[in-house]
């Protein structure tokens, strides 16, 4: 089952449809199940719930845990890829600049067409999990840099200085891996771990009777970890809308180049 449409939500909204959605289960399930416990049902089994309940809820969180510190990692990681892309071509246009021959000014200029090509084609086409356009490299935008690749190996042969092919290959390094981390990393057995760790949990609750109160407690509970799972699922996603990373040190920097 897909949920890319909770990633074109505005953020409150995604929420509160969240929680409502975990609350609603929540409660339907211990309606239904209940009448299964109620059977006979001693003592010592309704403190074997509470102890498994507790156990099982430790593990879950701790899986829960690992789930949101491992993507909250990679977005981080895809940030600072972006600011060090951003980075290396500002230094790369300096370079360039600085060699002073006639094709400066074009090259310069390619270096801004790759920079509107992110802004304009790659991030729509990130956010919306789109193919690249036809003839484009893997990485997006290899065919944007290759006059400048063209040009860097002229005057790499010509001078021997390595500098611009550093800095271009700084730029190519840290595009991939920002492009790389369009979705996380997470493996599917996490989510299986945190879908049954979720239904354990409650079915180890609803060993009492239902009133309002717990009704009330349940849903607390599973709001919150429907919140949990939201925040995971849009951090896994980082080019999405939910995520909120935007391409805004590139149209900085298309910003600055028309003044």
């Amino acid at each position: 089952m897909s949920f890319q449409f909770l990633l074109n939500l505005p953020t409150a909204f995604a929420v509160i449809l969240a929680v409502s959605i975990a609350a609603t289960i929540s409660i339907a399930l211990y309606y239904l199940i209940h009448p299964f416990w109620a059977k006979e049902l001693s003592d010592d089994t309704k403190k074997t719930a509470e102890v498994v309940a507790m156990r099982v809820g430790v593990i879950y969180a701790v899986v829960i845990g690992m789930m949101f510190a491992n993507v909250r990692i990679e977005h981080f990681q895809m940030i600072e890829a972006i600011e060090s892309e951003a980075s290396a071509l500002i230094r790369l246009y300096s370079a360039i600049e600085r060699q002073s021959d006639e094709e400066t000014s074009e090259i310069q200029q390619n270096l801004f067409e790759y920079i509107r090509f992110i802004v304009d084609e790659q991030w729509p086409a990130l956010r919306e999990a789109r193919a690249f356009s036809e003839g484009d490299t893997i990485s997006g935008g290899g065919q944007k840099l290759k006059p400048v690749r063209d040009y860097v190996t002229k005057i790499e042969k010509k001078t021997g200085d390595q500098n611009l092919r550093q800095l271009l290959d700084q730029v190519e390094h840290y595009h991939i891996l920002r492009v790389f981390d369009k979705k996380g990393n997470l493996l599917p057995l996490f989510w299986y771990i945190a879908i049954f760790g979720y239904f354990a949990t409650l079915f180890t609750l609803y060993v009492y009777p239902p009133n309002f109160r717990r009704y009330s407690l349940v849903s607390i509970y599973s709001g919150m970890v429907g919140i949990v799972l939201l925040g995971i699922y849009i951090l896994s996603h980082p080019y999405s809308v939910a995520a909120g990373v935007e391409p805004s040190i590139f149209k900085w920097l298309l910003e600055s180049s028309a003044r």
